[in-house]
């Protein structure tokens, strides 16, 4: 690897006798690793154990890394060890997981280890009302998603208008429901998310040079210039980041990169904004920041000095900060630093709309929908905002409905009901929850306490659901990948061992006789995989075109 000399004396000029173990490091492969999606990993029939599943490897009926390993072994990859700070990270050796069909089932996420460690500090937990403000292409943010497990407001927000569809893509695909997904500079967010967010990942745009020996481009494009350039447009996104952070919030902000104009210097402005160091306590490997970074690069470029002021701020820097050098730890070069705001952030609990609230639909505009409801999907039921309050003062009626519509029963009568006309916005409850609301012919469910869009550039307002098409409903990619076969009227396995689901992946219909007409969610290994309608002894295959892989 040929890299730039006045990177090299950077480098050397921080890391001193370890230099060369730092560029000896960059010549070896990187080290691959997934993130076992815990939205998709708990078989369904053990989502009540979701939350301990997560938090503990010896749940789940067994131990997660030999869950782990069971997944990698499909796709011919051998597990190779646990992510210190990621519980459901794991690396791995061989194999080719990025082209089975459990990663178009969202089972896992490929994501180098380092990468995951903004998160870990992060510490997102269900019912938070949590920004990723860089988000794009999607790691960090799904990593989010699995720890809220559903709950709670995640808004994912990417400038670049075709990263963020990408970052749309893995949010469907990963089957997270409490996203919304956002195209916007940070201070237009700014404007409307004012001391709104609970928490904040700024996995800011950065020079690259930790990405070095898994891109080529990132050394060949390197220049000091481009730091500089990088680090100026960190200060502006932290600033708005700032501003969304409700007081007693906490901040994490991550690079990709060594530089210290984009790490500890960047760190130094947070706190003159105002910013609390959080401290943290580091993993094996990691290394605390160290403000004379900033002092060392500057000599060895002769770019210029340190302001005298930094000193006095070099505590506060050592306790907030991490650095990961690839050399020390078996992943690539990352930075990151974790900050409170003074307050108290009991005062923002619970789940508020700003921006005002998405427009809820009138019964007559989803009587399509709630027939493919009634016919399609179990547990379900559309009701009137208006009649909610006195449907939930009764809890042992609702349990005892809602044990009714798992047989199939009242569900029908309920929906028709519905039909003749509605008080209030409509909700869907049951397996699935939330505001119906349209966005153009698209019917989607926003989460309980989704912002309202008005005025918001969005990619992907809570879940998509369908279309609605004149007097028929066609459902959504993204709502199969949210679902599991016990949300469904019908299903149909295809075993990932055979050529089956990756023919389906690949867009071909399955002939199949004996099945009752109608929509059929196609699974592998019980994993969502997409829709297929049947009829006339072919299940006709309706995977997204654009998704399709040929094989």
């Amino acid at each position: 690897m040929s890299l730039d000399k006045i990177f090299q004396n950077r480098i050397k000029a921080m890391l001193g006798d370890e230099y060369d173990s730092f560029e000896k490091a960059l010549e070896k492969e990187p080290v691959k690793a997934v993130r076992i999606n815990a939205l998709k990993c708990i078989k369904s029939e053990s989502k009540a154990n979701a939350d301990a599943a997560y938090s503990d490897n010896e749940s789940n009926g067994g131990n997660l890394k030999n869950y782990a390993s069971d997944i990698l072994a499909k796709t011919d990859a051998k597990l190779s060890k646990n992510i210190a700070w990621e519980p459901n990270g794991f690396s791995y050796e061989g194999g080719t997981p990025g082209k089975h069909p459990y990663h178009e089932a969202g089972v896992y996420y490929i994501q180098e280890p380092s990468a995951m460690s903004p998160v870990a500090y992060l510490d997102p937990k269900p019912g938070e009302k949590i920004l990723d403000l860089c988000a794009a292409p999607g790691g960090k943010s799904t990593q989010i998603a699995s720890r809220m497990m559903g709950k709670g407001i995640l808004v994912t927000n990417e400038i670049d208008k075709k990263r963020a569809q990408i970052l749309s893509l893995n949010v469907e695909r990963c089957g997270i429901r409490n996203t919304l997904v956002t195209n916007m500079r940070p201070d237009q967010l700014s404007e409307v998310f004012e001391g709104y967010f609970d928490k904040i990942l700024v996995d800011a745009p950065c020079s690259g040079e930790g990405m070095f020996r898994k891109n080529d481009e990132a050394v060949s494009n390197w220049s000091i210039e481009n730091v500089e350039l990088c680090a100026n447009r960190q200060t502006d996104i932290l600033k708005e980041a700032v501003k969304m952070l409700a007081p007693g919030g906490k901040l994490v902000y991550s690079t990709c990169t060594f530089a210290p104009e984009e790490d500890e210097l960047q760190a130094a402005r947070l706190l003159n904004m105002g910013m609390k160091p959080f401290k943290i306590n580091l993993f094996e490997g990691m290394i605390p920041g160290d403000i004379e970074n900033i002092q060392k690069v500057y000599k060895a470029t002769e770019a210029g000095s340190m302001n005298a002021e930094l000193d006095e701020i070099a505590e506060s820097i050592s306790i907030c900060t991490a650095r990961l050098w690839p050399h020390k730890i078996k992943g690539e070069g990352h930075f990151l630093a974790v900050f409170t705001k003074d307050g108290d952030i009991s005062l923002n609990a619970g789940l508020y709309g700003v921006n005002g609230k998405v427009k809820a639909v009138k019964q007559g505009d989803v009587d399509a929908f709630a027939d493919f409801a009634e016919n399609f999907l179990k547990n379900v039921q559309i009701v009137d905002e208006a009649d909610m309050a006195a449907e939930a003062s009764n809890a042992s009626e609702v349990a005892e409905t809602a044990a009714k519509k798992q047989k199939g029963k009242d569900q029908k009568k309920a929906n028709k009901k519905n039909k003749k006309g509605s008080k209030g916005a409509l909700k869907l409850t049951g397996s699935l929850k939330g505001t119906l609301f349209m966005f153009g012919e698209q019917l989607y469910l926003a989460p309980e306490g989704m912002p309202g869009i008005n005025g918001l550039s969005v990619m992907r307002p809570g879940l998509h659901l369908g279309t609605m098409k004149k007097d028929r409903f066609e459902p959504s990619h993204s709502l199969a990948l949210a679902l599991s076969k016990e949300d469904v009227a019908y299903s149909y396995n295809l075993d990932s061992d055979s050529q089956d689901a990756m023919k389906f992946i690949g867009g071909e219909s399955l002939r199949v006789s004996g099945l009752d007409n109608g929509w059929y969610l196609i699974t592998t290994d019980g994993y969502s995989l997409g829709w297929a309608k049947y009829a006339g002894g072919t299940l006709k295959n309706h995977y997204p075109k654009g998704l399709r892989i040929y094989t």
